[in-house]
């Protein structure tokens, strides 16, 4: 890979992975904030109000930006029966058009919701609950990430296409194949190999 490749990689490894963790952050002061709710009822009779709401705006936010660090670990279930019986080439070829269809997924999945949030923005919409949030607050961070899994998606492809043109057919595996069995024992013996998205 060229330098210029390897440093998109790099900065969109960075990205999700800060991504993840502020989503996993996320879910976890949910946890905390569902938790409390629960005890107030039950021994103080008292409601904060308002939990499920927030609660559902995270779980939607948390999702869309852990899609990007999902599609640079590979981690996407995928049906590969057939897949695995197949040459390195055709599948290095059927590997660059599934990044390819699901990058083009992720543009569309963007651009309805970027038209959603535009709606919201001219309506001036609030949730319709005590707590009147309004709508552009969640919705421009789930837009967030859904428009880092678009940008990963089509750098992965990129990469592949070239990769593809210089018949480079194992370095596509390694960037967007399916995971095999030595990735996994690799990840688990030997953590610090390579990371996410990145090409041995």
């Amino acid at each position: 890979m060229t330098p210029l490749q390897l440093r998109l990689l790099t900065v969109s490894r960075t990205l999700v992975r800060i991504a993840v963790w502020a989503s996993g952050l996320m879910i976890f002061a949910v946890a905390l904030l569902i938790g409390a709710e629960v005890l107030l009822r039950k021994f103080a009779g008292i409601s904060t109000g308002g939990a499920d709401e927030l609660s559902g705006y995270a779980l939607a936010i948390s999702s869309s930006w852990a899609f990007g660090f999902a599609l640079l670990r590979r981690a996407h279930v995928r049906v590969d029966a057939f897949h695995t019986w197949m040459g390195t080439r055709t599948r290095a070829y059927l590997d660059c058009l599934g990044m390819l269809c699901l990058a083009t997924y992720g543009t569309v999945l963007a651009y309805f919701c970027a038209s959603v949030l535009l709606d919201t923005i001219e309506l001036r919409a609030t949730s319709n609950t005590t707590l009147g949030v309004p709508l552009w607050i969640p919705q421009t961070l789930w837009l967030a990430g859904l428009v880092l899994f678009a940008a990963v998606g089509m750098l992965l492809f990129g990469l592949s296409l070239v990769m593809l043109v210089r018949r480079e057919f194992d370095k596509v595996q390694t960037l967007v194949g399916s995971r095999t069995v030595n990735d996994e024992i690799a990840d688990e013996t030997e953590p610090s190999a390579a990371q996410p998205g990145e090409v041995r």
